[in-house]
């Protein structure tokens, strides 16, 4: 995929709210943008860290501009949660995700019996697979760590993967990873340890795990190769 609005650079200056920060035009003008996400960005914020908007001022927004990359010491990482899901996407509707079978129908943002929205359902041989996407923007010494936050949206949609796989459903946890220096993902623990220890029983009662890094090439985004993880 790639952004269709041309990229602006700039320079972060702090966040504000979790969907508001400030930062700094090329032409010194300092302005608010919007964040596409909720989480924490550990690595993230280090004011004057360049970043890329774009510019998508309409009526109603509270702000002209979006953030949607920020550079790291090792490249480009994409901050916008939404584009993981795009990607999936797309995969699902051209060759498939790596190790899932390739569906006759996606759904996408369906809401289960147990009131919660995944982000896609897949009809494979008159059976149906449940998929949720999580975007991973926190990398240390190459060990991606999700999530960076207390969630308790996160532990749920777990309990209800394992829940699905009991009732005789296939279900899938995709991580993707936004940045290309991960070798391996792990849950953070010491920032949650209920979800680590949810994620660790959902598998060990079949949900499966996908993790797959993006090849960031501002404004384009693709999917690579998939990536270890490690529940220990």
């Amino acid at each position: 995929m790639r952004f269709s609005s041309p990229l602006i650079p700039a320079r972060f200056l702090e966040r504000r709210q979790r969907f508001l920060a400030r930062v700094e035009l090329p032409d010194h003008r300092r302005v608010w943008v919007h964040v596409p996400n909720s989480g924490a960005l550990t690595g993230c914020l280090d004011p004057g860290q360049e970043i890329l908007l774009t510019h998508d001022a309409r009526p109603g927004r509270k702000t002209d501009y979006t953030w949607r990359f920020v550079r790291g010491a090792a490249g480009w990482i994409c901050i916008d949660t939404l584009v993981p899901n795009r990607l999936v996407a797309e995969a699902l509707a051209a060759d498939g995700l790596p190790g899932l079978p390739l569906p006759s129908r996606v759904r996408a943002e369906v809401t289960i019996p147990q009131g919660s929205r995944l982000d896609f359902v897949l009809e494979v041989e008159g059976k149906l697979l449940f998929l949720e996407v999580k975007s991973v923007t926190w990398v240390e010494d190459g060990v991606a760590l999700f999530p960076d936050g207390v969630t308790s949206r996160g532990r749920r949609h777990l309990e209800h993967l394992r829940e699905l796989v009991g009732q005789g459903h296939q279900a899938w946890n995709v991580f993707v990873v936004q940045r290309h220096d991960a070798q391996v993902l792990r849950p953070a623990a010491a920032i949650d340890p209920a979800y680590a220890r949810e994620l660790a029983t959902a598998v060990a009662h079949g949900v499966n795990i996908l993790v797959l890094q993006e090849k960031i090439a501002p404004p384009e985004i693709t999917l690579a190769s998939p990536l270890p993880f490690d529940l220990t």
